[in-house]
C-alpha cells in the first residue's frame, strides 16, 4: 500500500467552517466525479482552540487529507484521471496552494 498525506491551508478570508464546507460539499464531489475512489480518502480538520493542539492556532494547515492506494501504479492512474486543470481551478476557491504540502509515506504498524 502507498499513502499520501496532504496538508492543506485554507484560503485567506475563509473561516475554518467555510473551508470544510467547501471541501466536503463542492471539491470532494468534483474529485469523485473525475476519478475512482481510493482505498481511503479521509479529510481530518484541525480543531482550532483545542487544548491538545501543542502549537495552538499557529498550526500551519487546516486539513490533513489522507489518500491510500494499493500501489504506486494506482496512485499514478488516479492522478492522471483527475484531469488537473478543473481540479486546480476549484482548489483556488478554498485552498492556499502556496502553503499546501503533500508527502508520500511508507506506513509501519505495530499492534498489541
Amino acid at each position: 500500500m502507498i499513502k499520501v498525506f496532504g496538508y492543506l491551508k485554507r484560503k485567506p478570508g475563509l473561516s475554518p467552517q467555510e473551508f470544510a464546507d467547501y471541501y466536503e460539499y463542492n471539491h470532494v464531489p468534483l474529485v469523485l466525479s473525475k476519478a475512482f475512489v481510493p482505498i481511503v480518502y479521509k479529510r481530518n480538520y484541525i480543531q482550532r482552540g483545542d487544548a491538545f493542539n501543542i502549537e495552538g492556532d499557529a498550526i500551519g494547515f487546516d486539513c490533513m487529507t489522507e489518500l491510500v492506494f494499493a500501489d504506486r501504479e494506482d496512485l499514478s492512474a488516479w492522478m492522471a484521471s483527475l484531469g488537473g486543470d478543473e481540479i486546480a481551478r476549484d482548489e483556488q476557491n478554498f485552498i492556499d496552494r502556496a502553503a499546501t504540502r503533500a508527502y508520500v509515506v511508507d506506513e509501519r504498524t505495530t499492534s498489541g
